[in-house]
């Protein structure tokens, strides 16, 4: 079954102003002025970097220099386990769950009203 794409019937595609990729393409080169731009040369950009900014790129810093396993309490679970002694607290999984939803919910209220 032949390839075919509408508007371009079967032949092969060459550099012509009949040819509709070529009606498309942009007639300025790259790097040329644009008709009627003035020759005084471009503003010069600037980026202006926000306190808010500052912070995040720190905390993101932080965070990928801290380790991703916390070695010592990992050990102690383990030995707590292994003696008996790691209790599971329901209430203290539901209340860190509270306030995880909470903290999520205030810190999208307040990044919606930025």
């Amino acid at each position: 079954m032949p390839n075919t794409i509408k508007g371009l019937g079967g032949g092969s595609i060459r550099p012509d102003a009949s040819n509709p990729v070529e009606k498309i393409r942009g007639t300025t080169p790259v790097g040329a002025p644009a008709t009627g731009a003035s020759s005084n040369p471009p503003a010069e950009d600037s980026v202006h970097i926000t306190s808010s900014a500052r912070l995040l790129a720190s905390l993101s810093e932080a965070v990928k220099s801290a380790p991703d396993v916390n070695g010592g309490r990992v050990a102690a679970v383990q030995q707590a386990i292994s003696a008996g002694q790691y209790r599971i607290s329901p209430e203290r999984i539901a209340n860190r769950l509270l306030q995880l939803e909470q903290d999520l919910g205030s810190a999208s209220h307040q990044a919606s009203h930025q």
